[in-house]
């Protein structure tokens, strides 16, 4: 377990990006969703590049498809769903499908992004 807390620890200083950390060495990628030990393991990896792939749009779609998975323990879905809800502005299919993601889980989001996606909507 050290070797895995020592690799936690260096991975914000690395020029990598998340596609990295969810191929190698662990396959992150491959493992199941379902399994909320290694959904929050994931999660927790993908929040120490929030700041490196800020316009990343493939980032932040993989953010919000785990995140959505424990929509109801946590709120950092709306984050994702925001960031990602703006970055696909001028892409007309990703953002419909947001948008029909925002209606079908309307009552998972707080009253003050509601007004932000309803007012950019």
């Amino acid at each position: 377990m050290p070797i895995k807390s020592l690799k936690y620890n260096f991975w914000k200083f690395t020029p990598y990006d998340y596609n990295f950390l969810l191929k190698f060495p662990n396959n992150y990628e491959q493992k199941s969703l379902l399994n909320e030990f290694e959904r929050d393991e994931i999660s927790s990896l993908l929040a120490k590049n929030n700041n490196r792939n800020l316009l990343n749009i493939n980032f932040w779609n993989k953010r919000l498809y785990i995140d959505d998975f424990s929509k109801i323990k946590n709120n950092n879905f709306e984050k994702s769903f925001l960031n990602l809800f703006f970055l696909t502005k001028n892409n007309e299919n990703k953002n419909f499908e947001l948008k029909k993601y925002f209606v079908l889980n309307y009552d998972y989001f707080s009253e003050k992004n509601k007004k932000i996606i309803l007012d950019n909507y």
